[in-house]
C-alpha cells in the first residue's frame, strides 16, 4: 500500500491481523526526516536543485488546454503519459 499525503492530518488505518504472515509496514515523512536529518536533507535538497538549474533532472510535464480536460482524464486512465499533465486555462 503506498499513501500520499495527509495534509488533512487524516491518516490511513492498517488491520493489524493484516500484517501478519511475514509482512512488512514502512512509513516515510519528509518533515520527519528533514527533523532527524537537518544537515543530510540540506545536502540533499541542494544537490537536487542543482540536478534541476544544470537540466539534469527534469519533470516530464504534458500541458493540454482547460477546454480539452475530458481527454487529459482519458490520458491519464490510459497511463498514456508519464509524469505530470497540467491543465492550461
Amino acid at each position: 500500500m503506498v499513501v500520499y499525503g495527509a495534509a488533512s492530518g487524516e491518516f490511513a488505518s492498517v488491520p493489524i491481523r493484516t500484517m501478519f504472515g511475514l509482512k512488512t509496514l514502512a512509513g516515510f515523512s519528509l518533515l520527519g526526516w528533514r527533523a532527524a536529518a537537518t544537515e543530510q536533507a540540506r545536502a540533499d535538497i541542494a544537490e537536487l536543485t542543482g540536478l534541476f538549474e544544470s537540466g539534469s533532472l527534469r519533470t516530464i510535464t504534458q500541458s493540454i488546454p482547460l477546454a480539452e480536460a475530458v481527454r487529459a482524464h482519458q490520458l491519464l486512465e490510459d497511463r498514456a503519459v508519464p509524469g505530470r499533465i497540467i491543465l492550461v486555462p
